[in-house]
């Protein structure tokens, strides 16, 4: 048995926005007021908590079948997108159906502000699934979509294959291109002279285009987020290279820059909301690595730019698992703080209409894995890179002979 619920509508609110009848105040985004003199400008009507279980009651049927079709998920909780009206404010909605407010998503566009309704993270009332909350709110002609909290866990890593030793070592011999002190034999993807076994010139022609650029010195080019399990920020191959907030000063305690995060010098931590991100499983690192480590300096390896800006956050914990909401936290903060660009070497798991928003609303290219399942994406979806939106690139592997990567997901129209 739910919660007993009571509820307040309120009606004509075209000037009303913040206004004060009788001593009592109205303030939409600051909950219901219960308390109005009713005149001629304001209509109350409660809504009896037996209203709300007729509700529940006529979709019990389409909650149960939706209870399997979930995923994992994180119980008693979920997201949802309002339709614009001053009454679909956040409270509002939160209240109506017994739960609070957990969040709400500042994506930083108008399209989840004011009237055109907002994100919202809520927490149901004890009782409540999250599967009879979608059930019902797929019936409130207020809310555009509700969608889980879903769970979502990092992929095992493909094992590397059995290379054949014959040519190890030979990749600094190549003759022309721009070659650095710190280019390890067992970076083929940047430079394949045909070592382990590989074909030569199977690579993506890094010695090449480093006669062109090596990049751009931190705070000078585009803000790469690396949105995974954290960046070890104080790494000595990518310290150089790491994003530094300059709204915010170390160590005060103070959230300087006014963007909702403490102290997040060097990025943020999403799945706990700090401003940590640092990496306490390794994934995030090695995939800033690729991207930025640091060029030419005698110790490491390199990466693919010599120098960049890498705004490390962190979805995944150290177990390898996250939640829609940090998820969308992480896109939140990346959009807001300026990446242009996003590396999402991560997925699985079901679609989540919430993210996929969330990625299509940011003004950033979101680069993202095509999976390591070796399925047809075509047939067999693969999330966030199946999402199809016009500012992410789903991205395969192939191996050094330049085939399709064992383990790499694929697809003709996907990927």
């Amino acid at each position: 048995m739910l919660n007993s619920l009571n509820s307040v509508q309120v009606s004509r609110l075209d000037s009303l926005q913040n206004s004060s009848y009788s001593g009592v105040v109205f303030k939409p985004d600051e909950g219901i007021v219960e308390n109005f003199t009713i005149d001629d400008q304001v209509d109350i009507r409660f809504v009896a908590s037996d209203e709300l279980e007729q509700i529940f009651a006529a979709t019990a049927d389409k909650a149960a079948k939706l209870e399997d079709r979930l995923g994992d998920h994180v119980p008693g909780q979920i997201i949802v997108k309002t339709k614009g009206s001053i009454m679909c404010g956040a409270n509002n909605i939160a209240a109506k159906y017994g739960g609070r407010v957990l969040e709400k998503f500042d994506l930083n566009n108008p399209i989840f502000k004011g009237s055109q309704g907002e994100m919202l993270h809520i927490q149901l009332p004890e009782g409540m699934s999250t599967a009879q909350a979608m059930a019902a709110m797929k019936e409130d002609s207020s809310i555009d979509y509700a969608v889980p909290n879903n769970i979502y866990r990092l992929e095992d890593e493909p094992k590397e294959q059995n290379a054949s030793q014959d040519g190890a070592g030979k990749a600094n011999q190549t003759v022309g291109g721009k070659v650095p002190n710190d280019l390890d034999s067992k970076l083929w993807g940047l430079q394949n002279n045909g070592q382990d076994g590989g074909k030569a010139g199977c690579d993506i022609g890094a010695t090449q285009a480093w006669q062109k650029t090596t990049g751009l010195p931190n705070g000078q080019g585009p803000i790469i987020a690396v949105i995974d399990t954290g960046v070890d920020y104080n790494h000595p191959d990518l310290v150089d290279n790491i994003w530094t907030n300059p709204g915010e000063i170390p160590g005060n305690g103070i959230d300087d820059d006014g963007n909702g995060v403490i102290d997040d010098v060097h990025g943020y931590n999403a799945h706990d909301d700090n401003g940590d991100p640092m990496d306490g499983h390794s994934h995030g690192t090695h995939c800033a690595g690729t991207i930025a480590a640091k060029g030419n300096n005698g110790q490491g390896v390199v990466g693919v730019n010599w120098d960049a800006t890498i705004m490390p956050i962190k979805i995944f914990g150290d177990d390898g698992s996250t939640d829609a909401a940090s998820i969308i936290r992480a896109i939140t903060y990346a959009t807001k703080m300026g990446a242009r660009i996003t590396s999402n070497s991560w997925g699985g798991g079901p679609a989540n209409e919430a993210i996929k928003e969330a990625f299509a609303k940011s003004n950033a290219l979101h680069i993202m894995a095509a999976g390591n399942s070796s399925d047809n994406n075509d047939e067999v979806p693969h999330f966030p890179a199946s999402y199809r939106l016009p500012n992410s690139i789903a991205v395969a592997a192939t191996d050094r002979n330049d085939q399709m990567a064992y383990f790499s997901c694929y697809g003709k129209n996907t990927v």
